[in-house]
């Protein structure tokens, strides 16, 4: 599944699973920190957690399900996704911010040349208040 602009400017992922008939959600933004679950379009787990794995516990239908996230891949923003129902892994996805080596690059230029302008600013700023 390809990502929209929204979700790689906000490093969101977005993963969609099926099981017994039902559409289980998992949302996550790397920036904020938000997760949160839908079961058929319904929020079933909602947390903010800016660590590098998270579990969700839910209930449908007397099924006990666990969504896992783990991110694999620092440099990358790899992050790996997997449902469990009644302690059995049902399916794991993984998805990246970055597609491609590419946009990786662009992306990593574009933040340090942000990132330098920043420093500059501010810099200048802290010299003309100090002295």
């Amino acid at each position: 599944m390809k990502q929209s602009l929204a979700e790689q400017l906000y490093l969101s992922y977005h993963f969609e699973f099926e099981h017994n008939g039902h559409t289980v959600t998992a949302k996550a933004s790397s920036l904020t920190g938000k997760e949160e679950i839908l079961v058929d379009a319904v929020s079933v787990s909602k947390k903010r957690n800016l660590g590098l794995s998270s579990r969700h516990e839910f209930v449908v239908d007397g099924t006990q399900y666990e969504l896992h996230f783990n991110v694999t891949g620092f440099l990358f923003c790899r992050v790996e996704c997997s449902l469990m129902a009644d302690g059995n892994v049902i399916e794991t996805k993984t998805r990246s911010a970055f597609d491609n080596k590419k946009v990786f690059i662009r992306n990593l230029v574009l933040f340090f040349l942000v990132g330098m302008a920043f420093g500059y600013v501010a810099a200048t700023i802290a010299l003309k208040v100090l002295g």
